[in-house]
């Protein structure tokens, strides 16, 4: 699949970010997150998010994630939306 960066949108948007046709690179700010239901009801909710949207019935994508984890529970992911 081509990425073409027009299709795509921001939910705040990163510190930094690099989208070619075949990779897309986010360079977040220190202490986003996205924790929601905690077990100590801590929330969390202004790491950037790129999304797109698709009429397939199936849609797939592969991820290949790298990053530095400095501190305990750095992470990063993917996010699903439901389709509204």
């Amino acid at each position: 699949m081509k990425i073409k960066a027009d299709q795509w949108q921001w939910t705040r948007q990163p510190k930094d970010f690099f989208i070619s046709d075949d990779r897309i690179e986010i360079i977040t700010n220190p202490h986003t997150d996205l924790w929601q239901r905690t077990y100590y009801h801590f929330r969390n909710d202004n790491a950037p998010v790129l999304q797109i949207k698709t009429s397939e019935k199936f849609f797939s994508f592969s991820v290949k994630t790298e990053f530095e984890s400095k501190v305990r529970f750095d992470q990063c992911g993917v996010v699903d939306m439901p389709a509204e």
